[in-house]
């Protein structure tokens, strides 16, 4: 139970009912969450203070008895929530389906036709995604390289808090010339969308931008520059002892507020700060633009859309076309990709999805070295693409004008006499034209 925030630990070890809650939920039935786990655990910790009994097992006694009537004690508990505590409607909802949960695995009968349940439209609470200059701020008042690496890759990935401290030195591809990957597995600990749609797959992906992976490099190596062994198994962001200890969410929750207050962006909306730790997901969301919407949606783990390994791999390349077309706008510092080879990795990927033989894709990196930016050389490439499909397929028009190679060695000779490659046509042949 690494991700679950102490005091429901201790709850879960000290007390059957919250272990058998606990059970229900993060058991081998669902897998679920320990994040669900800390939510249900908090509604039943807040009904007990509510009631003024501390002990969970008493007040459960108590319900089971008829001491107290469950279902008047709930109705109670929801206008005291909502009046007094001034929770948000949605948040009392949840509070309420943890209660539920408990009462339903310890044999508390309650009508809950009868209780009628806050709008789950009201909004208390208001948040935003933080700009680029407040990013920028945040990271200047960072005191750690731990830090800053955790701003940098929630922005650029899109995870959820919980699943980026989940993950471990082995969940990371560095490989990569430019980006890096994060492949997120399906385990116990980390939320999954339990949306049924046939889907199989045990994980998905995610990727970090250029900066966001230097970042991490230079955490990863101060670590090591202390002392500490990492391996494959190494948690990925740790305390800030150099201990190689987990570190949770409640924990960084703290290090994100004395952050805020740090930076003067500790502006509440109510109860919550308005720039709260998952508004970095929301930036990722508002600034990944111009790519298919389906692929957003998979690299932030949405819609239950997971993947086998063997599956990812087929689809690879796609995923890198798409995510680099954001680098730009996900990037807190605008970096302009200068490298050459890093420039032509990214031209030769783009193109070889549209099977673009090698020699072409030499003569098409020239596109990419006049360009100012990787999206006016991509640009330029898919124009040169739709010229090329516009042309004419005719095998023979009677003058010799085309030619089919049948093989990669004849179409290379075939360039060297001074013909030109319209199109492949399939697996070793290709359609060439007379210059």
């Amino acid at each position: 139970m690494t991700t679950m925030r102490r005091f429901v630990r201790e709850w879960v070890e000290k007390y059957p009912s919250i272990a058998r809650l606990s059970e229900a939920i993060t058991g081998k039935r669902r897998m679920g969450s320990e994040g669900t786990v800390t939510n249900y655990v908090k509604a039943v910790r807040k009904f007990c203070v509510f009631l003024a009994v501390s002990d969970p097992e008493v007040l459960l006694k108590k319900l089971l008895s008829g001491e107290l009537d469950p279902r008047a004690k709930v109705d109670s508990y929801i206008d005291y929530a909502l009046t007094e505590k001034k929770f948000a409607h949605g948040h009392v909802r949840n509070l309420v389906f943890g209660i539920k949960k408990w009462f339903e695995l310890n044999g508390v009968k309650v009508d809950w036709a009868r209780i009628e349940l806050p709008t789950s439209t009201e909004i208390a609470e208001e948040d935003r995604a933080p700009t680029k200059e407040e990013l920028k701020r945040l990271l200047n008042h960072a005191s750690s390289a731990r830090d800053r690496a955790l701003i940098y890759c929630e922005t650029s990935s899109g995870l959820r808090i919980g699943t980026i401290l989940s993950l471990k030195v082995g969940d990371v591809d560095f490989s990569y010339p430019d980006v890096a990957r994060f492949t997120v597995e399906r385990k116990r600990g980390r939320k999954f969308s339990t949306k049924r749609n046939g889907s199989q797959g045990r994980l998905f992906v995610s990727w970090i931008t250029p900066e966001a992976r230097m970042a991490l490099q230079q955490y990863l190596k101060e670590r090591e520059a202390q002392g500490e062994t990492i391996t494959p198994d190494s948690p990925l962001f740790t305390d800030a002892y150099y201990s190689g200890k987990l570190i949770t969410v409640e924990d960084f929750e703290r290090v994100w507020a004395r952050l805020l207050h740090r930076a003067d962006l500790a502006q509440k909306s109510n109860r919550w700060y308005v720039l709260h730790i998952h508004t970095l997901r929301k930036y990722f969301r508002s600034n990944c633009v111009g790519v298919d919407v389906s692929f957003r949606e998979k690299w932030m783990g949405h819609k239950g859309v997971y993947l086998d390994m063997s599956y990812f791999r087929a689809e690879e390349q796609l995923h890198l076309a798409e995510y680099r077309k954001t680098i730009q706008g996900l990037s807190i510092y605008a970096t302009a990709v200068d490298d050459k080879k890093m420039r032509s990795k990214m031209l030769v990927d783009f193109a070889r999805l549209q099977g673009t033989p090698e020699t072409e894709l030499r003569k098409l990196e020239e596109v990419l070295a006049r360009a100012k930016t990787v999206d006016e050389g991509i640009t330029e490439f898919r124009r040169l693409q739709e010229e090329s499909k516009a042309k004419p397929r005719t095998m023979h028009n009677g003058n010799g004008k085309y030619q089919v190679a049948k093989s990669e060695d004849e179409m290379i000779q075939r360039l060297h006499d001074g013909w030109l490659v319209v199109q492949a046509l399939s697996h070793d042949k290709y359609l060439l034209e007379k210059a």
